[in-house]
């Protein structure tokens, strides 16, 4: 199998998409995209501020919660 680049992504080479998962051995991802400690806590805090919110709204956040939403509120509809 030859041995294919980071450029080559997305390419069609014999009927078949190349999809580039990692770095070659011995290469290391660049770290460009990394942000700040500071920078993490201030979006820790973001998310926390924003999750929180939404609890006291009663407002899903996730896919989980929606689902647990849907389920208490067919449950609630139901004749006891």
């Amino acid at each position: 199998m030859p041995k294919y680049a980071a450029s080559d992504d997305g390419k069609v080479v014999g009927g078949k998409i190349i999809v580039f998962l990692s770095p070659a051995r011995g290469e290391t991802a660049p770290s460009a995209g990394r942000s700040s400690p500071a920078e993490q806590a201030d979006t820790g805090k973001l998310q926390a501020a924003a999750l929180t919110s939404a609890a006291r709204k009663g407002v899903p956040f996730c896919a989980e919660c929606e689902h647990a939403r849907r389920e208490l509120a067919s449950k609630s509809r139901e004749p006891g």
